[in-house]
């Protein structure tokens, strides 16, 4: 994507006036939005970054025969995660018959650690169904999820130097979303075989405008062989 130009005569910039002075820090302010937003793409982004799937959920023996009736899996889960960035970018725009070179550069670092509870009750049916073993679950989740993210947006407009720090954080404790899953095994001796359906029901809590989250904040749905 190469840059852009937009031309803004009459910039209402030149309004920003206090006792007859422009007051520098909202003027950068006010041209660096302009200058962004002639240049900018819509960016999209799904569930925040976090997967669908729990790593591990299908380990060995996952095919293997269960014993008919209830059972109940509970599994507690710690991660913490970071991350950093460093970003530049120039970009020309006209201003009236002036041509500023805006400079950005974006200095950030994320954090991430969550303690979240996993119950999942399962049904093994006794009575086989197409040969094989149907067992059905549904796993839900509970816990706390901490995020912070810090940095620093700095860069020039001309000769205006600007610098600009920020530091955003968020936590929660709330109940997740819902995994319900049905699988259907077969044995042959020492051979296993299985196939299931699995999704996620977006009921957890999810705020696309808020850093830490316990839900996908959409559906989803899995099938698979093996």
């Amino acid at each position: 994507m190469g840059p852009s130009q937009c031309d803004f005569n009459g910039v209402g910039a030149g309004r920003i006036v206090r006792g007859g002075f422009l007051r520098p820090v909202a003027l950068v302010a006010v041209l660096m939005f302009m200058g962004i937003s002639c240049t900018s793409n819509l960016a999209k982004a799904d569930e925040g970054g976090v997967g669908f799937w729990l790593p591990g959920l299908f380990g060995s023996l996952a095919a293997a025969p269960q014993v008919p009736g209830w059972s109940l899996g509970m599994i507690y889960i710690h991660d913490s995660v970071s991350a950093s960035s460093n970003v530049a970018t120039a970009r020309a725009i006209t201003i009236g018959q002036f041509n500023p070179t805006l400079t950005e550069r974006l200095n950030a670092s994320l954090r991430a650690t969550s303690d979240i509870g996993v119950i999942s009750p399962t049904y093994v049916f006794a009575t086989p169904v197409l040969g094989g073993q149907v067992a059905v679950s549904l796993a839900a989740i509970y816990g706390n999820s901490d995020a912070d993210i810090n940095g620093t947006l700095s860069g020039t407009l001309g000769p205006i130097p600007f610098s600009r720090a920020f530091d955003v954080s968020d936590s929660r404790d709330a109940f997740g979303d819902l995994f319900p899953q049905f699988a259907l095994r077969w044995n042959a001796g020492v051979n296993n075989w299985m196939t299931y359906v699995t999704g996620d029901i977006p009921v957890g809590a999810y705020d696309s405008a808020r850093l830490a989250n316990l839900g996908l904040g959409h559906g989803a749905i899995d099938a698979g062989a093996g």
